[in-house]
């Protein structure tokens, strides 16, 4: 991979998602169960996503000792989401991650989501480029 990467080269297409109104108890189930870590919120009466919920929120819930059980996915997730394109470069990416104090960029053709962009997905594009200098600049950007 280049320093000149685009999202599209990194992100994950399958996103997967849930709605709303769904127990914080019923994501974390279905990120366990497809070993993911985040899903996309969807509101119940609207066609565009409402927000994400990760692994790190249903956490934090049970640190608080929230009952995952009687919690909505709504109450918990963040809102809205932070939307990304495909062309943008990987270091803009990790720069609005930052920036925004976000671990998931939504990434978005027009109003369609086409996948998400996670930190991770940044630490193994770091992991892939070729050459001292590129490593440079992609170290350089992660712990700026």
């Amino acid at each position: 991979m280049t320093p000149g990467a685009k999202v599209r080269d990194v992100m994950t297409t399958e996103v997967h998602g849930i709605s709303e109104d769904s127990s914080v108890f019923t994501a974390a189930k279905a990120m366990a169960d497809r070993r993911i870590n985040s899903l996309v919120v969807w509101p119940t009466e609207r066609d565009e996503p409402y927000g994400i919920l990760t692994s790190s929120d249903v956490v934090d819930a049970l640190a608080d000792g929230r009952d995952l059980e009687q919690m909505r996915v709504a109450e918990l997730c963040t809102s809205p989401l932070a939307l990304v394109t495909p062309g943008v470069r990987v270091r803009d990416a990790a720069r609005m991650m930052r920036r925004l104090n976000v671990r998931h960029l939504a990434v978005f053709n027009g109003k369609t989501i086409v996948g998400l962009v996670s930190n991770f997905d940044l630490v193994r594009a770091v992991a892939g480029f070729a050459g001292p200098r590129a490593a440079a600049e992609a170290r350089d950007v992660l712990v700026s």
